[in-house]
């Protein structure tokens, strides 16, 4: 999964998944599938952007091949974000070449507005301890 910056306009991202393609198929490995699930909200800030252009990118590699995916991602930093690995189980694999990557589900509510804290009643709320 590669989670590019939404700064970066679309031509660079275009560049980024293909120079991945190229080093995946040069290295002796194949792409099975290419997935954009564009732009989405980030778990936490990455280099102060809260957004992120997503690309899970499903291949069947050597790990020299993804040591050197990697380090070309860690290079162009001003379009990638994060880049993470992930390692498939067979059928996981079967299921991506047969349906493709699935879409994301975000299965959590929305979030409700809560009251902010602050003072409750006189003396700030709390135990009070007598003497």
């Amino acid at each position: 999964m590669i989670i590019l910056s939404p700064e970066a306009d679309g031509e660079q991202h275009a560049e980024v998944i293909s120079r991945v393609r190229s080093l995946i198929e040069d290295g002796g490995g194949t792409v099975d599938d290419v997935a954009e699930w564009g732009r989405r909200k980030i778990a936490y800030p990455v280099r102060k952007q809260a957004d992120g252009v997503y690309v899970v990118v499903t291949c069947q590699i050597t790990p020299e091949v993804l040591d050197e995916i990697s380090r070309v991602l860690a290079i162009t930093k001003d379009v990638v974000l994060r880049a993470m690995p992930f390692r498939l189980s067979e059928a996981e694999l079967a299921t991506v070449q047969a349906n493709g990557v699935p879409e994301p589900i975000d299965e959590r509510p929305e979030r409700e507005e809560r009251p902010r804290g602050g003072r409750r009643g006189p003396g700030g709320g709390g135990r009070r301890r007598e003497r």
